[in-house]
């Protein structure tokens, strides 16, 4: 168990010091792979990859998030 002052402590100041808004700049690559499959490789923030599909239902293959799943779980993260 870690204690309390050990943690990252939140940032509740929206904004920088000064400033009166923030930026963010995300870089990705996005590759179509065929029947609704995109890949995307994002080189900012770290380098990850994400994939994305739609269901068979509509035409693609089921074999990853769709967008939209990816937007609700953005919205509780």
């Amino acid at each position: 168990m870690t204690d309390a002052a050990e943690r990252p402590q939140p940032n509740y100041n929206p904004f920088p010091p000064g400033q009166s808004s923030r930026s963010m700049v995300i870089e990705l690559d996005v590759e179509d792979m065929g029947q609704m499959l995109r890949r995307a490789f994002v080189s900012s923030h770290g380098n990850f990859t994400i994939y994305c599909d739609e269901p068979e239902a509509i035409g693609g293959n089921g074999t990853a998030p769709a967008p939209l799943h990816y937007f609700a779980a953005s919205i509780v993260f």
